[in-house]
């Protein structure tokens, strides 16, 4: 056991416990084709090419238990088992790697000054992110949301890998449970909070990427709103210009990996990158989004809890889960039946959704009946597919 023990101790340190470790490994296990028998009273058996595997009902990352199964894993796989343990621990975790390139790596380091404006606008970022997730806001000034932030928290630090300098950020996800209310399978569920922060913050610089920097323009009123609904606030923006033009990182550089467990949020871009020399640009998209006055227009994003329509109706509704007020509430937008046909699809891919229109509230529930727009959040982004997440 003595060569996982870095690893064991490091998970851990993540606070999980017996029973957050066994659902890990449930989830693990059936993605990786491993079929679960009858249990006994301690634990079940696990099945796959002959191949059988005890797990108990509770198990600690840091036990003799854990590290047998992980041995017996990496056997059945043909893996190492440091990697095992390591895709045991990311199964429900979204992680941000920031990327210092390699020329300005020298003996495997970097300067301190440099790693610390990467860490310092990390946090800011996902500060900013957890705050627009619950509410689109071009400038949040000391507005930040006291919830939000309790999620953004959460955030840690991980170790870096070798062969370059990421710092990776990661983000502990709670495994799925969906409603018994919700039409579709465990294979659709519905993101938890810690995943929107997320999926907002990647979709938000890939958004300021595609309607800003690679056009190199100032947005116009559109591009603003389409900039602020996606998540971009002046503090993210800000954040951004000030790793692109340290003078030891000299570009902004992030890429996503998402937590296996949950999948990957749609067709959001999973690596972004923005040169120092786009830093003129940004600080004019700032100035734009401080002064941006409040949109009058309601809207509401999310992924899509339902579905109603009756067949051979013009129309129907989707339900989108969302914040709205600090609560956790369900929108139902009326859409055409082409809408309905479309959204089966959304869902089916976790793409969230974006509905503008004015919100209405009858008998306890609430409604936008003529949406001004309804498309996935992840529409703006045209990428190759092996740049998808």
């Amino acid at each position: 056991m003595s060569d996982l023990v870095p690893h064991l101790k490091m998970i851990g340190q993540l606070g999980r416990e017996p029973g957050d470790v066994r659902r890990q490994l449930e989830s693990y296990l059936r993605r990786e084709g491993w079929i679960p028998q009858p249990g006994g009273g301690a634990g079940d058996l696990w099945e796959r090419d002959g191949t059988a595997l005890a797990v108990p009902y509770e198990v600690k990352t840091t036990s003799q238990e854990f590290a047998a199964i992980a041995r017996r894993i990496a056997a059945v796989e043909s893996r190492d088992v440091d990697a095992v343990v390591v895709s045991l621990e990311r199964e429900y975790q979204d992680v941000q790697n920031y990327r210092i390139s390699d020329g300005f790596v020298i003996d495997g380091s970097v300067q301190l000054e440099a790693a610390t404006t990467v860490m310092t606008s990390a946090r800011r970022l996902i500060r900013a992110a957890a705050t627009t997730a619950r509410k689109p806001r071009a400038n949040i000034g000391s507005n930040y949301s006291g919830p939000a932030d309790l999620i953004a928290s959460r955030a840690r630090l991980s170790h870096t890998r070798e062969g370059s300098f990421l710092l990776p950020v990661v983000m502990p996800v709670d495994p799925p449970t969906p409603g018994e209310d919700e039409v579709f399978t465990n294979e659709a569920v519905i993101e938890p909070g810690e995943r929107r922060v997320t999926r907002t913050l990647a979709t938000a610089l890939a958004a300021l990427d595609s309607i800003a920097v690679r056009p190199d323009r100032e947005p116009n009123a559109d591009g603003l709103w389409e900039l602020v609904q996606r998540g971009v606030s002046r503090e993210l923006v800000a954040a951004v210009r000030a790793v692109a033009v340290d003078s030891g990182v000299h570009a902004f550089d992030a890429s996503f990996d998402w937590a296996p467990g949950l999948g990957s949020p749609g067709r959001i871009p999973s690596r972004v990158v923005i040169a120092g020399d786009a830093a003129t640009l940004l600080s004019r998209v700032e100035e734009r989004l401080s002064a941006a006055p409040p949109d009058e227009n309601q809207t509401v994003s999310g992924q899509i809890a339902e579905i109603r329509h009756i067949p051979e109706e013009p129309t129907g509704e989707i339900s989108i889960r969302t914040i709205r007020n600090s609560r956790l509430v369900e929108v139902r937008v009326t859409v055409n039946d082409q809408a309905i046909l479309d959204a089966h699809d959304w869902a089916k891919h976790r793409r969230a959704v974006l509905a503008r229109g004015a919100i209405t509230v009858a008998g306890g529930r609430l409604f936008m009946v003529n949406p001004d727009a309804v498309v996935p959040i992840d529409d703006l982004f045209v990428v190759p597919e092996d740049d998808l997440t």
